[in-house]
């Protein structure tokens, strides 16, 4: 995608990608920009097909994504055999070995090789779609994300099959939701008999499926991609995993040997002439700028003897030579120390990364510290910020622990907004099976009990002090996530199940991708004599949607008075009914939300029998002073929209704004009272909270319904419709518009355009 300077104050100029969102091109073919999408299935009304699957894909698992490693592509001049082979094998046409598996051992380099294939790809116009799964993590280390993350590469970079993805997602739109066999029969098989023949078959790239959930995971998705592909769909795919006997089991059967193709990776002559080339290369960088900082360094530094040595010890794996060479450029120690450091390393050894790992961990002061910041790490998914609340320790504790570890880890930078959180990340799986293993790592294992039961405590103390609701969220997350997979019901949780803040995120936002309230509620069952509190409390919790009516479903009648009787005394709950009932495909807790209340202000439902509740309250002669005319309640929505908006601002929780919030907005009939509070809001200060991060902010230029052109159009079209509105308030929101439109112009012109083309 090509960006230019946005053309001033015409807002018919602007492109739309799904009906309403901004982009600036110069192509015909572009991507809306976005920032760092979670997984999720909530969809809003008017979205387009694309902004769905844009919601419910997973950036992360990308290729080219920000969070890759820095450094995961091909050292230059080495891998040539195998990329010779993918790039023959991928202009292959008929479906014999239309999947390409590409396995081998740990620290072999398949990854880089899957990235740079990628990028190649790409570049030619190949790239059907690319995802790389991560063990354990929250959003690569599952299956879910797929293709809603497949569906939408496709969709943008083969315009011909566009349309019929999008029209798939506007049909089903719960359809990221759905099974795996589901989304895979409508978002990519059927689109693809949909859309016309295309001139060459897309590529997908699926890198690290041996760390896809579990093992009937993988093997399912296996299945149904080869069922897939012998049925017609004109595909190729590169499968990037270990040498897993259950993969072999299916990749490299008989049955399906007219499909499947590929080969090993081993760590033959070749690949060892590759590392010594990689070694030579890089140990030159390393002198050349060691030299320019006035550190002396001979010319024959490291000799030929040192190369080789370190190549027989790599036996054909990547991943040592590369920590080694990230250890030895470290900028605060000598680079001839540190390479003498590790050819102290026994030369014998049968296991030479561990004795490299256990070298760069040894010269780590404070060894309980590191143990217990190494087990966040590898157990939660945190920042090093949250990493210090989570562990109760002063901020910038895991920093200064983890910084000499910069040839196994990588730290994020500091955040600069609450929600953007990047956690801790291991620049390898095999560092990570180091840790967990007391058979090879010892004395720095973390896996010991020990440690789990300091991390329980520690991260339930964290949550009972009071903490911003991004760090809340998330440490909630990994502590009840952790919990029940590993660790028995204990006391110390007691307390914290007990937070209402925490019950209504889970109920929020609990599910398959971490934990749920049924999965909390079966886990306090298997303690020999759980408080009956909680078990209520959670069983209510797991039964949410069963047990509450759906109010704007009549299916009976009961006695007038138990309305009246319950809905008096419990204005919040009857605030939350009237949004529902005036938006229907507004849920229960997005009223909540909006309302800044929690669940507990509808338990009074519990009283009611499932019935014409809605009716009841729609009805003037039933309800008496309980009751509200529709106009009177759109008013009331949309100064509650306007309050939460000011209230977001005032606190710079940005991440908390709804882009519904301004669809809600636009439906009453506006008088006095909504002027007034509309002179109050700013949205235009939007861009001033987010200029400290320019990536993010260009991103909420041109993917927000906030600060992008289509939410100031919303408004003022709005307002302009009313022969009531001040004039003065018009022109106040044109000056808002305006202003952003300036403000998008400054940073496109203060940016790198090709810097941005590549990250967008």
């Amino acid at each position: 995608m090509s960006l230019s300077q946005p053309p001033q104050r015409d807002c018919a100029m602007y492109p739309r990608i799904g009906g309403d969102k901004p982009a600036y091109i110069l192509n015909s073919t572009f991507n809306s920009i976005a920032g760092n999408m979670n997984v999720s299935h909530t969809t809003n009304v008017g979205e387009s097909g694309l902004d769905i699957l844009r919601r419910a894909l997973c950036e992360d698992a990308m290729h080219d994504s920000a969070v890759r490693p820095t450094d995961p592509s091909c050292h230059p001049g080495t891998r040539n055999a195998i990329f010779e082979r993918l790039d023959e094998w991928c202009f292959m046409q008929p479906t014999s070995s239309a999947i390409c598996w590409l396995h081998g051992c740990a620290g072999i380099g398949k990854s880089a090789i899957a990235q740079q294939f990628a990028a190649s790809c790409q570049a030619r116009g190949q790239l059907g779609g690319s995802f790389f799964w991560k063990r354990d993590d929250a959003g690569l280390g599952h299956w879910r994300s797929l293709f809603p993350t497949l569906a939408y590469q496709l969709a943008t970079s083969f315009p011909g099959i566009g349309p019929p993805i999008q029209r798939a997602v506007e049909t089903d739109r719960l359809i990221a939701s759905k099974s795996m066999r589901h989304q895979l029969e409508k978002l990519i098989i059927l689109p693809f008999r949909e859309a016309p023949k295309l001139k060459s078959r897309p590529v997908w790239v699926l890198d690290g499926l041996d760390e896809c959930e579990d093992h009937a995971i993988q093997t399912m998705l296996l299945r149904l991609l080869i069922n897939s592909v012998r049925h017609g769909l004109a595909i190729h795919i590169l499968i990037c995993s270990r040498s897993e006997s259950h993969l072999r089991e299916v990749l490299q059967s008989s049955e399906n040997s007219d499909i499947c193709g590929g080969f090993q990776m081993c760590p033959d002559d070749a690949a060892s002439a590759d590392i010594s080339r990689y070694l030579t290369n890089e140990f030159t960088r390393i002198r050349r700028v060691h030299t320019g900082r006035g550190i002396a360094l001979n010319d024959d530094w490291p000799d030929e003897g040192t190369i080789r040595e370190l190549v027989d010890r790599s036996s054909g794996t990547f991943i040592y030579a590369s920590t080694i060479v990230r250890y030895v450029e470290d900028e605060y120690s000598h680079p001839a120390d540190r390479l003498e450091a590790v050819l102290s390393l026994d030369p014998s050894s049968t296991t030479p990364l561990d004795d490299l790992y256990t070298q760069i961990l040894s010269v780590i002061p404070n060894k309980p510290v590191l143990l217990r910041v190494l087990h966040a790490v590898v157990e939660t998914h945190l920042d090093p910020e949250q990493i210090d609340m989570a562990l109760q320790m002063r901020r910038g504790t895991s920093r200064i622990t983890l910084r000499c570890l910069h040839s196994l880890i990588q730290l994020p930078p500091v955040r600069v907004f609450e929600h953007r959180i990047t956690p801790v990340k291991l620049l390898h799986a095999s560092f990570g099976d180091f840790l967990v293993d007391p058979q090879r790592s010892f004395g720095f294992c973390v896996s010991e009990e020990a440690l789990r039961i300091a991390l329980v405590r520690s991260m339930a103390c964290a949550l009972q002090s009071g903490l911003q609701p991004a760090d809340f969220e998330i440490i909630t997350r990994d502590l009840l996530r952790y919990t029940t997979k590993i660790v028995p019901p204990t006391e110390d949780l007691f307390p914290i199940l007990r937070n209402v803040r925490l019950q209504h995120l889970l109920l929020c936002r609990g599910g398959s991708t971490w934990t749920s309230p049924r999965s909390i509620f079966t886990w306090l069952q298997s303690y020999p004599a759980p408080p009956s509190d909680l078990l209520e409390t959670w069983l209510i919790l797991a039964n949410f949607f069963k047990t509450f009516p759906s109010p704007w479903r009549p299916v009976g009648s009961v006695c007038d008075e138990i309305y009246v009787q319950v809905l008096s005394n419990n204005p919040e709950m009857v605030s939350a009914l009237r949004v529902t009932y005036a938006f229907p495909d507004f849920k229960d807790l997005q009223a909540l939300e909006l309302l800044g209340l929690t669940w507990e202000v509808l338990l009074p439902l519990l009283k009611l029998p499932k019935a014409d509740l809605g009716a009841f309250l729609n009805d003037s002669r039933r309800c008496g002073t309980l009751y509200m005319s529709r106009e009177e309640t759109l008013r009331f929505i949309a100064l509650r929209c306007i309050s939460r908006m000011n209230d977001i601002l005032r606190t710079n929780n940005l991440f908390q704004f709804k882009c519904t919030w301004i669809t809600m907005l636009c439906e009453c009939e506006p008088d006095d009272m909504v002027f007034g509070a509309l002179e109050q809001l700013n949205l235009a200060q939007l861009c001033t909270r987010l200029e400290p991060d320019k990536e993010y902010h260009l991103a909420w230029h041109a993917g927000s319904s906030f600060v992008g052109a289509d939410c100031f159009s919303k408004i003022l079209n709005w307002l302009k419709k009313s022969p009531k509105t001040p004039p003065p308030l018009i022109e106040s929101w044109e000056r808002q518009e305006t202003a952003v439109d300036e403000c998008y112009g400054r940073v496109l012109r203060t940016e790198n355009l090709q810097d941005l083309n590549s990250r967008f």
